[in-house]
């Protein structure tokens, strides 16, 4: 193995701060993607007329808000340690 792999590795795991910011990261584009696929289920819904189909996008809509939220709350949980 290379001593620049090595190096970055012994980095990696003297400071940890730099995981949580990939986690902040990736936290943080995926309640945009969230926002976006929920934006988009309920204009789509507003165009539905039959009723199964109704029920079955609303579904969607509570099942993504709730992940949005959940993962809301983990955000502003680490949202501290990112910025610190």
């Amino acid at each position: 193995m290379p001593p620049e792999k090595l190096l970055q590795k012994l980095v990696n795991l003297l400071d940890p701060g730099d995981d949580e910011k990939i986690k902040c990261d990736r936290i943080s584009e995926l309640l945009k993607k969230l926002k976006k696929r929920e934006k988009a289920a309920k204009e789509k819904l507003a165009k539905i007329k039959d009723r199964t189909k109704y029920k079955r996008l609303t579904l969607e809509i509570k099942i993504l808000h709730t992940q949005r939220k959940k993962a809301l709350q983990q955000f502003k949980a680490l949202k501290k340690q990112c910025k610190g």
